[in-house]
């Protein structure tokens, strides 16, 4: 019985070498491998909850949620993070253009925005966005708190082009997300 215990708690010892907490902002290059950024100032709660906006007769809402300790891998090494998730709908005339309130974006990262880092203790969030359809539209997105109920939204597309010999044609390639600076959204 004693080797048993022996054997258990040398096993439990070697398991548990500690996973190390750095804070959300270091970079994954400089942590160590299994490292956990961890929003530990919770400087992503204030932008956590819905918010709508209105943009070129647009009615744009979003639902922010955040997740905490998501695995990734980066340089060959695996690491956890804590982030943002952004789901958003887009109606135009009361149409629905646009959503992705109901997605899962577990296993399909297609219109997927993730907030990764903050700066000015979480008076900025910048975020990116997957892009649509062959990546149309993907770039950064940049939450600037304005008040506990309110924030800017500046997004910043990086492609809007489309290779014409990788993406069919008969997809839809609009990018709804509203593409501007400054554009406030106000907590529901």
């Amino acid at each position: 019985m004693k080797q048993l215990l022996l054997i258990l708690s040398i096993s439990l010892i070697i398991s548990c070498k500690g996973q190390q907490i750095v804070p959300l902002n270091t970079s994954a290059y400089d942590a160590p491998a299994n490292a956990y950024l961890k929003d530990t100032n919770n400087e992503f709660n204030p932008y956590i909850g819905t918010w709508t906006a209105t943009y070129q007769g647009k009615s744009i809402k979003l639902v922010i949620n955040k997740e905490e300790k998501v695995p990734f891998e980066m340089w060959d090494k695996n690491f956890y993070r804590d982030r943002l998730i952004v789901r958003y709908e887009i109606k135009a005339n009361g149409v629905v253009t646009q959503s992705t309130l109901g997605k899962d974006f577990t296993n399909d990262n297609s219109l997927n925005i993730r907030g990764l880092k903050t700066e000015s203790n979480g008076a900025i969030v910048t975020l990116i966005f997957s892009g649509g359809n062959c990546s149309i539209g993907n770039g950064l997105i940049k939450f600037k708190k304005i008040s506990a109920t309110q924030f800017y939204w500046n997004y910043y597309p990086g492609s809007a082009t489309l290779n014409d010999n990788m993406c069919p044609k008969n997809l839809d390639y609009t990018i709804y997300l509203p593409e501007t600076e400054n554009l406030v959204f106000t907590k529901q």
